[in-house]
């Protein structure tokens, strides 16, 4: 939460730079920040995930201690404004952009695609900490545990990339228009990488799903479940550097005109 904060603020520095054709250090200066963050779009979403992002904060920073049961609406609190803060993004991407009943279709697709992302990957983080606890240490019915973790993980990834085919498929539909677009276009071949990537990584769930969670699932006992683990935490870190290839590949295609702009610039 921290990093993407202060990255926030990197991005709204530089956004302006780029508008203003001003060093970086002249638009902290002389108050062209404020300019962006009163009169732009994106002034306005920063604002609004400025304040999500704050209230998330201190939300974390306030709750009971560790050893203490936190009531079941925090954990609900905690997890809208987390979505909502993620989800917000939409709102500096380019789906604020075009006529009234399609933006706001499309910024729904996108609130609901970069929610999903986050459930999938950041998800896989805690997954494989977990999962690597529990084959380090070994405590009573841990394989027992591991199968109950990976097997709502499992469930939780299938919804989780339900959602991201269906937004994603809506978005390409958008933003690349025809199949030639997605050759023809600097935008249209960077989201053909993404694709692969995604490909990737349903490939390692599906095989996750398909094999090695029967396997660890089906009586196997330590001596068996501890390299089931083992694969497991591997096949969850694998992912994540996919997903992080995902994330950059995301970051330089927001910054491009769509494919469907490229397209008519070109014709």
């Amino acid at each position: 939460l921290a990093v993407s904060i202060v990255s926030a603020l990197a991005w709204l520095c530089l956004l302006s730079a780029r508008i203003t054709g001003k060093p970086f250090d002249e638009v902290v200066a002389d108050g062209t920040i404020w300019v962006v963050l009163s009169r732009t779009q994106f002034g306005f979403a920063w604002q609004l995930r400025l304040l999500l992002g704050l209230a998330l904060a201190v939300f974390l920073l306030t709750r009971p201690a560790k050893d203490d049961a936190a009531p079941i609406w925090q954990g609900v609190l905690a997890t809208l404004l987390a979505s909502a803060y993620l989800g917000s993004l939409a709102f500096a991407g380019h789906g604020q952009e075009g006529p009234g009943f399609e933006r706001n279709i499309h910024l729904a697709a996108d609130f609901l695609h970069l929610i999903a992302a986050g459930l999938w990957l950041g998800g896989l983080i805690p997954l494989a900490l977990l999962l690597a606890y529990l084959r380090r240490f070994r405590e009573e019915n841990w394989v027992s545990a591991a199968c109950a973790v990976a097997g709502h993980f499992s469930n939780l990834g299938m919804l989780a990339v339900g959602i991201l085919l269906v937004s994603g498929t809506f978005n390409a539909s958008l933003l690349v228009g025809g199949i030639e677009n997605l050759i023809d276009t600097r935008y249209g071949r960077w989201l053909l990488l993404k694709m692969t990537l995604f490909a990737a990584m349903v490939g390692l769930a599906a095989i996750n799903r398909q094999y090695l969670l029967p396997r660890l699932c089906g009586g196997a006992g330590i001596d068996r479940g501890a390299p089931t683990v083992q694969w497991l935490v591997r096949s969850a870190r694998v992912e994540i550097a996919l997903g992080l290839g995902v994330i950059v590949i995301v970051g330089m295609i927001g910054i491009m005109a769509p494919a469907t702009d490229m397209a008519v610039h070109v014709s």
